[in-house]
């Protein structure tokens, strides 16, 4: 077959299962019928709990905010949100207005409040529609409680070409999956490709990536605008640091690592992506893998990249290098250890 994929499997024909399965009927029936229907419904059920777990009712825990004012007016604003928000926001004093920009700028705070009449409040739409609407429902009533209104300002709206903020989450996710299915595809193909190739087809699966996401998401529809070789790099990183930990898995256990790797990688590592809100709206369990997992470190890299003076970047560069490369190490002295003991 070309390309390196296994033939069809041909018609059907009775008993060969059985055949496979050492002429054990149970055995077969496990393999050949409950082992696929137990592992979809599975991972389609982690899937459903895992996100809606996440999102389906999404508060911010201790996300941090700044108020320019003195000890007295900081104090304040912070027992009203306290009393009115119990543990949604983490509240500082900023010392004035130049400095709440530039927090706001370098992503050191997601919103800061500024009494006065009006009141205003500096945001980032950058962050997601979902932060600056949290932050004006909870600062609106401050504002009306002194007489006033509040007057919100966007310090770093969306990019023209990504309205709605998912353009980073969905870039990244397409990458993710394709991850996923090269982890899978690479070992199907060729089980016994020396790692030197795989190597290769592993850094083509990569530099392609790169190019060609970065061509459609900054070229071509202009969503995630922070250039194009700087996107490239960060989303051939990222597909590194996908695809080399799946063949790692695959290698190591076999079949049985598509459950680990769709679990590890695509459930956990696109609901921790900080693609959609913030880690702070995260459940506790979960947020802690927004820095950890290739897909929350890629995506606030890139985020920072396009906004936020480069927030994340070089953090990425180290985190998404070590999930490249130590799998493939990892292989490599697997390798070597099995042939070693065939000897």
């Amino acid at each position: 077959m070309p390309g390196g994929f296994a033939p069809p499997p041909g018609p059907a024909v009775a008993g060969a299962e059985i055949e496979r399965s050492e002429g054990s009927v149970p055995k077969a029936v496990l393999r050949a019928i409950g082992v696929p229907a137990l592992v979809a419904t599975v991972i389609g059920l982690a899937f459903v709990v895992v996100f809606l777990d996440a999102f389906h009712a999404a508060q911010p825990h201790d996300l941090p905010v700044g108020v320019v004012g003195d000890a007295a007016q900081v104090d304040q604003v912070r027992s009203a949100l306290e009393q009115a928000t119990p543990g949604h926001f983490a509240v500082q004093g900023v010392a004035d207005e130049a400095a709440a920009r530039a927090a706001v700028l370098q992503h050191d705070l997601y919103g800061v409040y500024l009494p006065g009449t009006p009141a205003r409040l500096l945001t980032a739409g950058a962050n997601g529609q979902g932060v600056s609407m949290t932050l004006t429902q909870a600062f609106t009533p401050l504002a009306q409680q002194a007489g006033g209104s509040l007057q919100p300002e966007d310090l770093v709206p969306l990019a023209p070409g990504d309205s709605r903020g998912l353009g980073i989450f969905y870039a990244a996710f397409g990458v993710v999956l394709g991850g996923f299915l090269f982890g899978i595809q690479t070992y199907s193909a060729a089980p016994k490709l020396p790692l030197r190739w795989r190597v290769v087809s592993i850094l083509l699966f990569a530099v392609v990536s790169g190019l060609l996401v970065a061509w459609a998401a900054d070229v071509l529809f202009a969503a995630v605008p922070a250039g194009f070789g700087t996107v490239a790099l960060l989303v051939g990183l990222l597909a590194l640091a996908v695809a080399a930990p799946a063949a790692l898995v695959l290698r190591a256990i076999g079949s049985a690592g598509t459950f680990v790797t769709s679990l590890a990688l695509v459930i956990l590592g696109n609901a921790s992506s900080t693609g959609n809100l913030p880690d702070a709206y995260l459940p506790p369990w979960l947020a802690p893998l927004a820095g950890i997992l290739p897909p929350g470190v890629a995506v606030r890299a890139l985020r920072g990249a396009t906004y936020f003076a480069d927030d994340g970047v070089t953090r990425a560069y180290w985190v998404l290098g070590l999930w490249a490369v130590v799998p493939l190490l990892l292989i490599a002295g697997l390798d070597a250890f099995r042939r070693r003991t065939a000897r």
